[in-house]
C-alpha cells in the first residue's frame, strides 16, 4: 500500500454456499481507494457491488463466504498508521474497526433504524459503545452537532423512524456513520428509495460533507448519473467481476464497455434534444450457469466470435487511468472499434467527437 492508499483488496472472491452448489458472487475483483477519495460502484441488481462491500467489511451473513483474496485497511492509530488485515482479523479486532474507522449506511434507512427507539437512543448507543468517555450531556451534545452536520433540527432525536420523511431518515443514518470520524465510509444505495430531489440533495451535502470532514468513501448506486457528481473514480461490476474503471467524467464521456454504455443509454437526460430510451436487451445472467466468455456477450449488440469462447481480461489502456475488459479494446481485433465505445461523446450536440 502507498501512503495514500488507505484501502486495497486484491482477487477478492466470495461464494453463497459450499461445495458443488456454491455460486461465485464476486469473482477475482480488485482496486485500491486513496485517502479522501470517492469511488463509485455502479452496476445493475445482481452485479456483486453489495456482496463485494458486505465481503471487504465482514458483514457477509451465511451463506455467504469469503474464499480467497485479500483486503487490507489502513488507519492511523496512536502508534502511528496501521495496516490492518481485514479477512485475516478476529470478530473482536473487526468490531473495533466497524463505525470507528469503517462504517457502512444500508440500502433501507427504515429497515436500519429500530422502529421502537428514539432516534436519539439509536445515537447514544453508538457512542456508549465506542466512545466511553463522552457523558450522558456529551454524548446528547454530539448527537445534535451530528444533526445539524446533515441539516436537521436537534427536535428529531425525540422522534421514531416512523414520524420521519425518507429523506430525514437517510440523513439520519449517514450522520450515524459520521459520529465516531471514520477514515472510510461506505454507502450502500443510499438514495435508492427516494425521489431525484431528495436524492440529489443528500449527494451534494456528501460532497460537502467529504470537503469538510476529508474521509474516503465507496458509494454504490446503479444510477451513473449520481455518481458522476460525486465520485473521482468509477467501476462498473457485471456478474461479480469489474468490467471498466476509469476517472468519473472520462468514463461518463468515453465509456469503454457496452455494458457502461447501455448503463448510461438507461437514464434519459435531463438537457439537450429528446431522445429515445435503448437500455440494455436481455436480463443478468444465472450466476450458477454463466455463459461461455464474455458474461455479457448475450446481451451485447457489438459482440463478435471471440467474446463467446474466451472471457477478456480487464486491462488498463496504454497512457490512460482507464481499464476495461472488452475483447473490441484488444490490440489483436483487427476491426474497428465502434464509434459508441471509441470516441468522446459532446453532451452539447449528443455527437461522437
Amino acid at each position: 500500500m502507498t501512503d495514500k492508499t488507505i484501502l486495497e483488496v486484491k482477487n477478492l472472491d466470495v461464494d453463497y454456499g459450499f461445495g458443488d452448489d456454491a455460486v461465485r458472487a464476486v469473482s477475482d475483483v480488485s482496486f485500491s481507494l486513496g485517502e479522501s477519495k470517492v469511488l463509485g460502484v455502479a452496476g445493475e441488481s445482481g452485479s456483486g457491488k453489495s456482496t463485494l462491500v458486505y465481503g471487504l467489511t465482514r458483514l457477509l451473513r451465511a451463506p455467504g463466504i469469503i474464499v480467497g483474496g485479500e483486503v487490507n485497511f489502513r488507519f492511523p492509530s496512536e502508534s502511528g498508521e496501521q495496516d490492518f488485515d481485514m479477512l485475516a482479523a478476529s470478530e473482536e479486532e473487526i468490531r473495533q474497526i466497524r463505525w470507528s474507522h469503517v462504517s457502512i449506511v444500508l440500502q433501507s434507512a427504515l429497515s436500519a433504524l429500530n422502529p421502537l427507539r428514539r432516534i436519539g437512543r439509536e445515537f447514544d448507543e453508538v457512542f456508549r459503545t465506542h466512545d466511553k468517555s463522552l457523558s450522558k450531556e456529551q454524548r446528547h451534545e454530539r448527537a445534535q452537532e451530528l444533526l445539524a452536520l446533515v441539516g436537521l433540527r436537534p427536535d428529531r432525536l425525540k422522534r421514531f423512524p416512523h414520524e420521519l420523511s425518507g429523506g430525514q431518515r437517510q440523513r439520519i443514518m449517514i450522520a450515524m456513520a459520521l459520529a465516531l470520524r471514520p477514515e472510510l465510509v461506505i454507502m450502500d444505495e443510499p438514495t435508492t428509495a427516494l425521489d431525484v430531489v431528495t436524492q440529489r440533495e443528500i449527494v451534494s451535502e456528501l460532497a460537502e460533507l467529504r470537503r469538510q470532514l476529508g474521509f474516503a468513501m465507496i458509494f454504490i448506486t446503479h444510477d451513473l448519473s449520481l455518481l458522476v457528481e460525486l465520485a473521482d473514480d468509477i467501476m462498473v461490476m457485471y456478474a461479480g467481476q469489474i468490467v471498466e474503471r476509469a476517472p468519473a467524467q472520462e468514463l461518463h464521456d468515453a465509456p469503454r464497455h457496452p455494458y457502461t454504455l447501455g448503463l448510461m443509454n438507461s437514464f434519459p437526460p435531463l438537457h439537450g434534444e429528446r431522445t429515445e430510451l435503448e437500455g440494455i436487451p436481455g436480463s443478468p445472467p444465472d450466476l450458477k450457469a454463466l455463459p461461455t466468455g464474455c458474461p455479457f456477450s448475450p446481451r451485447c449488440t457489438f459482440a463478435i466470435d471471440k467474446c463467446h469462447v474466451e472471457r477478456p481480461p480487464l486491462i488498463l489502456e496504454s497512457g490512460t487511468e482507464h481499464s476495461v475488459a472488452c475483447w473490441l479494446h484488444d490490440s489483436s481485433f483487427a476491426g474497428a472499434v465502434p464509434v459508441e465505445l471509441s470516441k468522446r461523446v459532446s453532451h452539447k450536440t449528443g455527437r461522437a467527437q
